[in-house]
């Protein structure tokens, strides 16, 4: 009886040290997962702003002023003229303009 007397505060001190080293660990641990929230935050934030600059880029390629202007300048193509007809050739369909 007299052995288990001495070591309840030996206990009792451990399991306080442990307390406070769990503590501590899970503060570093909450602080290290804010600054990898952090850091995914500001790579979403980057892949969103390159996402919607490929989106302008990919508006002004496809505008309906620059592809006209490089089908007259590169491909030698002319407006559709009133009452001409325009055949496309994959799907055989003719339109009257």
């Amino acid at each position: 009886m007299q052995n288990v007397s001495h070591v309840k505060p030996f206990i009792s001190v451990l399991i306080i040290i442990f307390t406070l080293f769990s503590l501590v660990f899970f503060k570093m641990e909450v602080r290290r997962l804010g600054y990898a929230m952090l850091k995914e935050v500001q790579e979403y934030k980057k892949q969103k702003d390159l996402h919607r600059l490929k989106i302008i880029k990919y508006a002004e390629l496809t505008s309906p002023e620059r592809l006209r202007s490089i089908a007259k300048s590169k491909l030698t193509l002319s407006d559709a003229e009133l009452g001409q007809i325009i055949q496309i050739s994959g799907e055989k369909i003719a339109l009257k303009q």
